[in-house]
């Protein structure tokens, strides 16, 4: 019997059982669970830093947080000692633009930002659901407004499944939307970004890993320091630690440490299509981040209408990362 005042197709839609993967919009962002568990955010409106922090440091257009299916946090953001370091986030540090250097990264060098545009699409689904979404990367000119230079568009998947993690695909495709080329010079990071939680650095694992930096720049075999003292680990694609690793060219990075007390972390991918693969990474000596940095290897430049499209998988996972899943895991993606 149809309750009065309401029509079949209201009954049938408040019967019908939520999407395995939902996704839900709000004016601030788009929230993703899997089985009912949080998976991620994508904040579409500005994220203000903590108070006493440098304004310019707020973003949007960036993914933050990322949990694993038990609910531990592997993302962090507006850490102290690189605010501009968002999380789940992408932009490139060494351009030239109309013979003038532009950084789209370092958010202190005020001559460049990306943040959020615009939604295309959302969608939920039991097998995948995700969202499309359009960012901009503005130069900080003399004109008022900023320049946009670059489109990006980020078609974002995520899985209906929690084995060997919560597992999230990012296609970017980047357009130059202006008349004049930018030109991406060689430089040692820049590109698809990772930072892990804040609770993977701590003042005393800083002073460990500069102590050991230091000691073996003036030659000394030390032993590095290990997941106790350091806070978080490196792994690659080829068996890599964090100073072995920097600088690889590598199928896939995982960086994991320990949430209250619990170790997990997050492995990113990288597609065989992707320019210049397999990418060089940046895996940064003291602290839980990394980027896939294809100019590493030399510039090159995005003409007027041309497009840059690269590829990566997401696994957050808990406890220490499973070399073999992760593995089959690259196989299946890029099969």
């Amino acid at each position: 019997m149809t309750t009065i005042g309401m029509d079949r197709a209201s009954v049938f839609a408040q019967s019908e059982p939520a999407m395995i993967v939902q996704c839900t919009e709000s004016p601030q962002s788009i929230d993703v669970t899997v089985h009912g568990k949080p998976v991620l955010t994508y904040n579409k409106a500005f994220q203000e830093p903590p108070e006493g922090m440098d304004p310019i440091y707020r973003r949007s257009g960036y993914i933050h947080p990322l949990y694993t299916p038990s609910g531990r946090m592997v993302t962090g953001d507006f850490a102290p000692d690189h605010a501009h370091q968002h999380a789940l986030f992408g932009a490139f540090v060494n351009t030239t633009f109309q013979g003038k250097r532009v950084d789209f990264w370092n958010q202190h060098k005020r001559t460049g930002n990306v943040s959020h545009h615009k939604v295309i699409e959302v969608h939920s689904g039991n097998d995948v659901g995700g969202f499309t979404v359009e960012l901009l990367h503005e130069a900080f000119t003399t004109a008022d407004p900023p320049t946009p230079v670059l489109k990006e568009q980020w078609k974002v998947q995520v899985h209906a499944t929690t084995s060997p993690g919560f597992v999230i695909d990012i296609q970017s495709t980047i357009t130059c939307i202006v008349e004049s080329p930018l030109t991406i010079n060689p430089y040692h990071y820049g590109g698809m970004a990772f930072r892990g939680n804040n609770q993977w650095v701590t003042a005393e694992s800083e002073k460990a890993m500069n102590a050991y930096l230091k000691a073996t720049e003036a030659g000394e075999k030390r032993t590095a320091p290990d997941l106790d003292v350091a806070r978080h680990q490196f792994l690659t694609s080829k068996g890599e630690r964090r100073f072995e690793g920097n600088g690889s060219h590598v199928k896939w990075v995982d960086l994991s440490g320990r949430v209250d007390d619990k170790l997990c972390g997050a492995a990113m991918l990288s597609h065989r299509e992707n320019f210049r693969f397999p990418q060089a990474v940046r895996l940064h000596p003291s602290k839980p981040y990394f980027c896939f940095a294809p100019m590493v290897d030399g510039e090159f430049t995005l003409e007027p209408n041309e497009t840059f499209a690269s590829h990566y998988r997401y696994i957050a996972h808990d406890d220490a990362p499973d070399t073999a899943a992760i593995e089959q895991a690259w196989l299946e993606f890029t099969k």
